[in-house]
């Protein structure tokens, strides 16, 4: 789930978001602007994101989980050894 179209359904601005969240402007501006890629947000922002806008961690990152291949799995489950 993309955070700008969120944002957008939920009809919530970054600021918005910024001040419920406590998460500085500048980040969710740079993850909306795709400068900054949510899989690379601590665990922490997504947290304090995902409770934000009532939902779960998970949908920030499903769309990233169903773009990882089994081999891709397999090779990291085994530690790097395809």
């Amino acid at each position: 789930m993309e955070l700008l179209d969120l944002l957008e359904k939920k009809n919530i601005s970054q600021y918005r978001l910024s001040k419920m969240s406590n998460v500085p402007q500048t980040t969710i501006s740079d993850i909306c602007s795709n400068k900054t890629s949510i899989e690379k947000c601590s665990a922490s922002t997504l947290y304090k994101l995902a409770k934000s806008l009532s939902v779960t961690v998970e949908d920030f990152l499903v769309k990233q989980i169903d773009n990882v291949s089994l081999k891709d799995y397999t090779t990291y489950k085994v530690g790097g050894k395809a």
